[in-house]
């Protein structure tokens, strides 16, 4: 009996540290809003929706400008290289943004770039558009296609008709 009474006791105790401690955090800024990120594909657009934490905001609006960054990349691991940034400020929280391809893996980062150019990101999401179709590209052999007398032609447009006094003079 005294060992249940101990448990709620100290059940009791922790309860109230842990409500103690969400007061403090909340009052803070530290745990009062997480970053977040979301997005909608529309015909080729991206729209996004955005909140930072406050500690965040002050951050960037302090250090950088308030300048918020949404990049778009291309992470298929094709050989493909595809992007799109966008600048924005830390007042904003929402963005539309042409898809850079409309097939692949897609990160979507929400960001700020830092002293160096360095990109800090906040928040992050990686969607699939569906498996990239490259198609081959066919060679062609410029050379086979030119005109056997291409040579003549270009002395005449060069000249514009009239001889320059060289070999093609008759005697």
């Amino acid at each position: 009996m005294s060992e249940e009474l101990s448990l709620k006791s100290s059940m009791k105790w922790l309860t109230s540290k842990l409500h103690a401690l969400k007061k403090y955090l909340s009052a803070s800024g530290i745990n009062g809003r997480e970053d977040s990120l979301n997005y909608k594909i529309n015909y080729g657009t991206i729209q996004c929706n955005w909140t930072i934490r406050e500690s965040s905001k002050r951050l960037i609006d302090e250090n950088f400008n308030s300048a918020l960054f949404l990049r778009i990349r291309d992470i298929s691991g094709d050989g493909t290289n595809a992007s799109v940034t966008l600048e924005t400020t830390t007042s904003t929280n929402h963005a539309d943004i042409h898809l850079p391809t409309t097939q692949g893996k897609i990160l979507l980062e929400l960001g700020y770039k830092a002293f160096k150019g360095d990109f800090i990101t906040l928040e992050y999401k990686i969607f699939n558009l569906g498996e990239k179709k490259i198609k081959a590209i066919r060679y062609i052999d410029w050379f086979n296609i030119e005109a056997e007398n291409i040579h003549q032609r270009m002395y005449e447009i060069a000249t514009r008709g009239v001889p320059a006094g060289g070999s093609e003079q008759q005697a």
